[in-house]
């Protein structure tokens, strides 16, 4: 009986897809995208060849439909249509696909229109069996719409007073994630900045609890934040949760955060959506407030057969302009190797690279006035693993631990001390091991969480070295070999 069915349903199938396109031609592999092109870079598989999964995504995405129309003109098709210009077989059925968009598809600044365009209905597609969004190509002329950081990497460094010395910022989640009134809150918080930490964030599941009110919190971790500012001479950033679904209420917050004096919020912006996060970031900007931007939720997006890598979310929130941005550690708890990890902190931080089709990433260039962010790395850290880190991320970046501050053996204040002890080591050149002889809160740590030897991420990012054998591989095996080799590398 299931094989009757079986046989059925590729009959159906069969017929049911012949015009997905509608008769027309989306192959131009003699085509040269523009400047002001957008351009797609994705993993495609399904029940058809290649040539015709292609097309069909690219139809479905522009112009076409699944039948020819008698309401189709040679203007229409010629200028607003998307041409796949290039194709890497790696099966019959599957391979990559380069899709260039003209900028005059798109409705201007309006990015939900993009994402219902190009991130839309391809993914509903019953000839797929996969299909995944490696990159997006932002054409510069459509990045002008967008203004970018008000603070950005060097906005928060001068903040904080680090641009001369370039150490790495340290910083802490209060733990338990959820579950301390606001008194219990703003002891760790104090603790965690009066023994050297720069930063301290609420997590991202934690905003308006009845345990642990939004506003009582706030108020009592200002407070003693101004203390540690004066005990210390340091300025200290509370990047304290205001994201809601309640526009109303967001305002709310970010309006007595700058009643305060304070000038640091924290949104997890994927579960907030373009939408609201745009909205958002408008007034942060005109509150004069750096956005610590927390990327929970990304992964539904960045992992399986149907997705979109987090590298294209990474740009729209640089462009958006968001000022620190969770990336990953590529030495942590959460998924992504150093080679990716490193990838993800180059778009963070430079204003262009090249491409690398080892790891799905196409070349790319920002506006000149798309300042860069503050790369923020957090998930699974301790002091022990600070120089593996810094081998990935240079110094340029915000070390977030939690757990690797809170579980030291003598407590927060002392596993504060102990990661600023690390921080200092590598803006002296010292190794962390090294630094830890003399420093006992430091020895501490390693002792309880171990010393990951930064010889082994040096190892592992010497691989791209090779990177004409890692394009073999990707090529040969195809995102299987992408997603479960070279991205964990």
């Amino acid at each position: 009986m299931f094989s009757e069915l079986k046989k059925n349903y590729i009959f159906i199938f069969q017929k049911t897809s012949n015009m997905v396109y509608g008769g027309y031609s989306y192959l131009d592999f003699r085509y040269t995208p523009s400047e002001e092109d957008f351009v797609v870079l994705m993993w495609v598989s399904g029940r058809c060849k290649l040539e015709k999964l292609a097309e069909a995504v690219a139809s479905e995405s522009s112009v076409g439909t699944w039948t020819e129309i008698k309401t189709m003109n040679e203007y229409v098709f010629e200028h607003y249509r998307a041409r796949v210009f290039k194709i890497i077989k790696v099966r019959e059925n599957a391979g990559f696909v380069y899709i260039a968009y003209p900028l005059e598809h798109f409705d201007v600044k309006n990015f939900n229109q993009f994402q219902a365009s190009v991130l839309g209905n391809i993914f509903g597609m019953k000839e797929l069996d996969e299909l995944y969004i490696l990159d997006i190509k932002f054409p510069r002329k459509f990045q002008k719409q967008f203004s970018g950081p008000k603070y950005g990497l060097w906005g928060v460094r001068k903040y904080v007073g680090t641009e001369k010395t370039g150490r790495p910022h340290v910083g802490t989640i209060v733990k338990p994630k959820v579950g301390l009134a606001p008194e219990e809150f703003a002891k760790v918080a104090y603790e965690a900045w009066i023994n050297g930490l720069d930063l301290v964030k609420d997590d991202e599941n934690l905003v308006d609890q009845s345990f642990c009110k939004w506003e009582e919190r706030f108020n009592k971790v200002f407070d003693v934040m101004d203390k540690a500012e004066k005990e210390t001479g340091e300025k200290k950033l509370y990047c304290v949760n205001i994201t809601d679904s309640s526009i109303n209420r967001m305002i709310e917050r970010l309006e007595k955060v700058k009643e305060r004096g304070h000038n640091c919020v924290m949104l997890d912006v994927y579960v907030l959506g373009i939408t609201a996060l745009e909205y958002m970031l408008e007034l942060t900007k005109k509150y004069k407030i750096i956005v610590h931007a927390h990327r929970a939720g990304y992964a539904a997006w960045h992992r399986g057969n149907f997705g979109v890598n987090f590298q294209v979310l990474e740009k729209i929130y640089r462009m958006f302009g968001v000022d620190q941005l969770h990336i990953g550690t590529g030495v942590g708890k959460m998924e992504g190797g150093a080679l990716l990890i490193k990838r993800f902190h180059e778009i963070a931080e430079k204003h262009s690279g090249e491409e690398k089709l080892y790891l799905g990433s196409l070349d790319f260039e920002f506006e000149k006035h798309i300042a860069p962010i503050m790369p923020v790395a957090s998930g699974g850290l301790d002091p022990g693993k600070v120089d593996a880190l810094i081998e990935i991320h240079g110094k340029n970046v915000t070390i977030q631990a939690g757990g690797g501050v809170h579980g030291h053996p003598d407590g927060t204040a002392t596993g504060a001390e102990a990661l600023r002890q690390a921080a200092e080591a590598i803006a002296e050149g010292i190794p962390v091991k090294e630094y830890a002889t003399s420093h006992s809160e430091l020895k501490k740590a390693l002792e309880k969480w171990g010393y990951l030897e930064p010889s082994l991420i040096i190892a592992r990012l010497e691989i791209e070295r090779n990177s004409e054998i890692l394009n073999e591989i990707v090529l040969r095996e195809g995102i299987t070999a992408m997603k479960n080799v070279v991205w964990k590398v």
